[in-house]
């Protein structure tokens, strides 16, 4: 939850309350050899979105904004898990993890 936006209060205050619990479970993991990490994804096409009154303008937004041209994927977002699973990422905890194209940068140049 980085961005403000109307009518996203809850799904905000949500986000924000996950984002400390997983720095919180991460730091009491790791003595376990246990890693916790996040992820934030970009806007996704979800029926939970479609439940946000006003989604219709988030995804005209993310999309426009997105360097990548669209919006992210649940495709996207299972990939970053898979690669999250991996061993050789043993010492990677407690971060939130953009998974979002670069939607969260900013407005996309003109003509990309």
């Amino acid at each position: 939850a980085v961005h403000v936006v109307p009518t996203y209060g809850p799904v905000s205050a949500a986000k924000a309350a996950l984002e400390s619990h997983c720095r919180q479970l991460a730091l009491e993991l790791m003595p376990h050899g246990i890693t916790v990490n996040a992820i934030r994804a970009g806007i996704t096409d979800t029926p939970a979105l479609r439940r946000i009154p006003g989604h219709e303008h988030l995804v005209k937004a993310a999309t426009a904004q997105n360097p990548g041209g669209r919006m992210t994927r649940t495709e996207d977002v299972a990939e970053a898990l898979i690669a999250l699973a991996s061993p050789k990422l043993h010492w990677m905890t407690g971060n939130t993890i953009g998974v979002d194209g670069g939607e969260l940068m900013g407005t996309r140049a003109e003509g990309v």
